[in-house]
């Protein structure tokens, strides 16, 4: 009994022996490890003391400069202007035409009666020109102290409007002091531009066309000096009458 107990215990012991000698171990496994955590730390560091930010590159819009030149006429082009506007006259006068700022003074006179020349119903006065003078022909309004004349005014205008034309005006102190008892006739004449002499002209009242409407007026004035030099018939002057008006054919040939 105690013989096979013995075998059975040895062939217990030997089949353990086998069985662990042909089998592997099973490994142990490792400990599981922490994850390792890295930190990165970035640190900004200054531009040196002398160095400049970089700046973004602008490129400049031309600038065009705009030069505005400004040319003073010339003689030639201002008279060229002028010639287009209103072609001048044959003759170009050297005197006012409009006459100067008058003073009031109290109406000593009555208005002239005109006699001629004349362009009414009954009457068709011309009077030719370049050969032909201008005869005025009026009514005393009695006598005139040495400083007192009548002023002629004349401006003329074309028959037939156009283009260039325009209109032309003068002014004459005439008669001054004169006697003539009132109601007789007064003359004053300007002569052709063609005539030389010491008596004015009408050169100053041509317009470039053959056919004018020459008006005219006569009033009593008061000469109050500051003529213009060379030319006595041009003076500051103030009315002391009404002034009587007219006109005329004024007609080439």
């Amino acid at each position: 009994m105690n013989h096979k107990l013995l075998s059975v215990l040895l062939l217990t012991l030997i089949a353990l022996f086998v069985v662990s000698c042909g089998t592997s171990p099973t490994p142990t496994p490792l400990p599981t490890q922490p994850p390792q955590v890295i930190t990165v730390v970035i640190t900004a560091t200054p531009l040196p003391a002398t160095a400049t930010p970089p700046q973004p590159s602008i490129t400049p819009i031309p600038t065009v400069a705009i030069t505005a030149t400004v040319v003073a006429p010339t003689k030639a082009a201002v008279a060229t202007v002028a010639s287009s506007a209103r072609p001048a006259p044959t003759r170009t006068p050297t005197k006012p035409a409009v006459p100067p700022t008058a003073t009031a003074l109290p109406i000593k006179f009555g208005a002239p009666v005109l006699t001629r020349p004349l362009w009414t119903e009954d009457q068709k006065d011309e009077v030719k020109f370049p050969g032909g003078a201008m005869v005025f022909d009026w009514q005393s309004v009695g006598g005139l102290g040495g400083d007192e004349c009548y002023l002629l005014q004349v401006n003329t205008e074309p028959v037939n409007p156009g283009p260039g034309i325009g209109t032309a005006a003068d002014y004459w102190l005439v008669n001054c002091g004169d006697q003539t008892p009132k109601g007789y006739s007064v003359k004053f004449v300007l002569e052709s531009p063609n005539r030389v002499g010491p008596q004015p002209s009408y050169s100053s009242l041509l317009l470039q066309t053959s056919q004018m409407w020459a008006h005219w007026s006569i009033s009593v004035v008061k000469n109050l000096g500051q003529c213009d030099p060379g030319y006595a018939y041009h003076c500051k002057y103030a009315p002391i009458s009404p002034s009587s008006k007219a006109y005329f054919l004024f007609k080439g040939n």
